[in-house]
C-alpha cells in the first residue's frame, strides 16, 4: 500500500473526515460501531463546545510531509505513544479492538497490532486536558 492510500487515525475535524470515536469518562476513546463521515455543519456544531478533537477522534487521508507529526518516513505520534507505554505497557487483549480503518491505518501499518492496543489512549487535542 502506498503512502497516498494510508489513513491518519488522529486527524483534525473537518468536512469529509470520518468520526471514529468519542472520548469516554475514563479518558479513553470509545470507537463507534459505524464510523460517520462528518460535514461542515457537524464540525461547526461540535466546535461550539471547544475543539472537537479534545472529545472525539477523526480519520482522514494521511498527509505525510504535509503534517507536523511526519518524521520524514513515518508518523511520530504512535512512536511517541508506544515509547511512553514501554515503561508501563497497556494490557494486551485477547483480540484486537474493533476498528473501521485498520486495513489503511498509518499507525497499524508502521507499528502493527501494538498500535491498536494503544489507539484508544490517544486524544488528538490535549488543550482541554491541560486546562482541567
Amino acid at each position: 500500500m502506498s503512502d497516498a492510500d494510508k489513513t491518519c487515525p488522529s486527524a483534525r475535524a473537518a468536512a469529509g473526515a470520518t468520526l471514529l470515536g468519542v472520548k469516554g469518562a475514563d479518558g479513553r476513546i470509545k470507537h463507534m460501531r459505524t464510523p460517520m463521515v462528518v460535514d461542515a455543519g457537524f464540525v461547526a456544531a461540535a466546535s461550539t463546545q471547544g475543539p472537537p478533537e479534545a472529545r472525539m477522534r477523526f480519520a482522514s487521508p494521511c498527509q505525510t510531509s504535509g503534517c507536523a507529526q511526519w518524521t520524514g518516513s513515518r508518523c511520530g505520534i504512535i512512536d511517541e505513544v508506544l515509547q511512553h507505554l514501554a515503561a508501563d505497557p497497556a494490557p494486551q487483549r485477547a483480540t484486537l479492538p474493533a476498528c473501521a480503518i485498520r486495513s489503511t491505518c498509518r499507525w497499524h501499518g508502521q507499528s502493527g497490532d501494538s498500535a491498536c492496543y494503544a489507539c484508544d489512549l490517544v486524544v488528538t487535542d490535549q488543550s482541554l486536558i491541560a486546562a482541567e
